[in-house]
């Protein structure tokens, strides 16, 4: 409906066509013609600006800065703000009093606002538009790390003083704010004058939105907010820039050609394949040649690509691959590689063909026989097609049967081990990461969005199936914590159609504060929000011990233990409006998860304390340094 309504505003068709429109996808004639006179002032607008020797994608708008501003947004097609309040942004909510089609999503904390759009931008594909206010911009910038990290866009802005009162170290002024977030965006810059507001904000969306894509940092001194001009506000799509690019197709064939010839070939999967919306084509292609596929380790992504019940999928890159053993050729679809430090993850005689979005990182840190900056959906059918091509029907089969039997042999062997530790696991208590994760494979919906951030939650992702027609999964791979709460709240608001749980590590969800679940609450978002709770930063334990320090010889747990208060996950989300339990009984999980999914069924969000087993190194001490600010007072009496 959407690009027939564009067209007649367009004059690409006529009144007759538009209706007719209307009436194919199922509306009513009198809706249909109602429709068609609540546009009539859009059309009269169109005429206005033809007549006025303008193109009907561009206006002329007078009006303060916060409108110009309101009014370009409008235009980019931005439905929705995410804001917390600052005084000298007051003329731009002021234009969204009469703006129905625009939203505020207000937030409590600046981190909290670009994490739920992270998730939003990550679930929709859109670019989001985050307003801040000033002092609030270090808070941002630990979750626009995660963005930049994973090369998602946003646009961040914020008011500042007025323009005559910069240097002055006035209220709330910082001297060269846009230099602060200059290491983790693509673009910053101050509109420094009120009819360049439109012009500033269209060139951010697109240098955020621009493949490799990230944030942009802008700031409206508040006096350019204020005050009233006239400018030209137009359609951001006149600014965008197509990246479905083709790759070369003389590479195309050579690592078809590659790839056919292969003795021992892996392919490894990533991020941008999920961006591109290539899943198919991925999968058409692994299938074609029966190629083992594996992804980034845990920490490198935020999507699975392809999906893991499928019997190629081996799960993630490891150095020394137990299977298939040693690779030939490795096609990388779309990740970064594993990180080398002083030591290659991947040994130099492999031949290495990588495919990106990202020139920067594309053959950055490995030697790469073949190169190619491209679209993944596109690259992935035109291998498919190169290696048709070049190949019988009776080769392919020759070439893919074999190889698929061994995998399938080697996958199904794994899968039933992994599911014979979780039977092994299964009535522990406090409650295993393996029963967890059964328990959520078989009561989750198929088309859920899993939205995870538990630094030790490889154990239970394992048993849970995603990609293809399971359930999608959404991360971050920056690794600052606080990220999984709100960025849970943005999927939810791309995808209102799809159940939404999140699971959270308690030191991540502290991370984050509790506040994010005032917005929950406010705007009845219903997402099942799962809380880990060992009391632990537990793998960050195991990292510390691993080295064999004193910490490790006296166990003795420093800085790990996050017991002593014990948190009450529950009580705290009832204070914020959020319904809630806690779990500590393996066969309470099943009937809290049914809970939980009617509280989202009835429009609320719930939340889940689930209390876990720590695992590892140390996992049984709950030593801490004992220290006491009171001590200290009743020693001075």
């Amino acid at each position: 409906m959407r690009e027939l309504i564009k067209q007649y505003l367009d004059r690409g068709i006529s009144r007759r066509n538009f209706l007719s429109g209307l009436g194919t996808i199922g509306l009513s004639s009198v809706a249909a013609n109602s429709m068609a006179r609540s546009l009539a002032p859009f059309m009269a607008e169109a005429d206005d600006a033809a007549a006025n020797g303008s193109p009907a994608w561009m206006r002329k708008v007078r009006g303060t800065g916060g409108a110009l501003l309101a009014a370009q947004l409008k235009a980019a097609g931005i439905e929705y703000i995410f804001v917390n309040p600052s005084s000298g942004q007051a003329p731009f909510f002021d234009a969204l009093v009469d703006e129905p089609g625009m939203h505020l999503i207000n937030g409590l904390q600046e981190g909290a606002l670009a994490a739920m759009a992270d998730g939003f931008a990550k679930a929709s594909g859109k670019t989001p538009f985050i307003l801040i206010a000033r002092p609030g911009l270090p808070n941002c910038m630990t979750q626009m790390y995660n963005s930049w990290k994973d090369r998602i866009p946003m646009v961040v802005a914020t008011d500042l003083g007025g323009i005559d009162g910069l240097g002055q170290d006035g209220f709330e002024e910082i001297e060269h704010m846009g230099e602060m977030a200059q290491p983790i965006t693509k673009w910053h810059w101050m509109s420094e004058r009120t009819e360049k507001i439109p012009e500033v904000t269209r060139r951010a969306l697109k240098f955020a939105s621009t493949q490799p894509c990230g944030p942009v940092f802008i700031s409206y001194p508040s006096n350019t907010l204020s005050e009233v001009a006239e400018a030209e506000v137009m359609e951001q799509s006149k600014f965008s820039v197509p990246m479905k690019i083709r790759p070369d197709q003389a590479s195309v064939e050579k690592a078809a050609r590659m790839l056919l010839e292969a003795k021992n070939p892996l392919l490894y999967v990533g991020d941008e394949i999920a961006w591109c919306r290539g899943e198919k084509e991925v999968l058409e292609l692994a299938e074609l040649l029966g190629l083992p596929v594996t992804e980034a380790p845990g920490s490198l992504g935020w999507s699975r690509p392809f999906p893991t019940r499928n019997p190629l999928y081996l799960g993630d890159f490891q150095k020394e691959m137990r299977y298939p053993g040693k690779v030939d050729v490795m096609l990388n679809l779309g990740s970064r590689m594993p990180y080398a430090g002083s030591r290659s993850k991947v040994s130099a005689d492999v031949k290495l063909i990588q495919v990106r979005m990202d020139p920067d990182n594309l053959a950055r840190v490995y030697p790469t026989e073949l190169s190619m900056v491209a679209d993944m959906k596109l690259a992935a059918a035109d291998l498919v097609a190169a290696i048709r091509s070049m190949a019988t029907e009776s080769r392919l089969r020759q070439v893919r049967d074999a190889r698929l039997a061994k995998t399938r042999e080697f996958t199904s062997k794994m899968r039933q081990f992994r599911q014979s530790i979780a039977r092994e696991r299964w009535d522990q208590s406090p409650i295993s990461a393996e029963r967890l994760g059964m328990e959520l494979e078989s009561v989750l919906e198929k088309d859920t969005c899993f939205v995870a951030e538990i630094d030790s939650g490889r154990v239970m992702e394992q048993l849970i199936q995603f990609g293809g027609d399971d359930k999608q999964y959404f991360s971050n791979s920056g690794r600052a914590l606080g990220w999984g709460l709100p960025a849970s709240f943005g999927v939810k608001l791309a995808q209102p159609d799809r159940p939404v749980v999140a699971v959270i590590g308690d030191g991540a969800f502290l991370f984050s504060g509790p506040q994010p679940l005032w917005s929950f609450a406010r705007y009845r978002v219903p997402v099942t929000l799962m809380v880990l709770n060992n009391r632990s930063y537990n793998n960050e334990r195991n990292r510390i011990w691993y080295t064999g320090g004193r910490q490790f010889k006296t166990g003795r747990d420093m800085v790990c233990y996050l017991g002593d208060p014990d948190i009450d996950f529950a009580k705290m989300a009832a204070s914020f409006g959020v319904d809630g339990e806690a779990l500590q009984d393996p066969s309470a999980i099943r009937p809290a998860l049914e809970r939980a999914k009617r509280a989202n069924i009835e429009g609320r969000p719930y939340l889940l304390d689930v209390h876990m087993g720590r695992r590892g190194i140390g996992a049984d001490s709950t030593w801490h340094p004992e220290f006491s600010v009171e001590a200290l007072r009743q020693r001075k009496v």
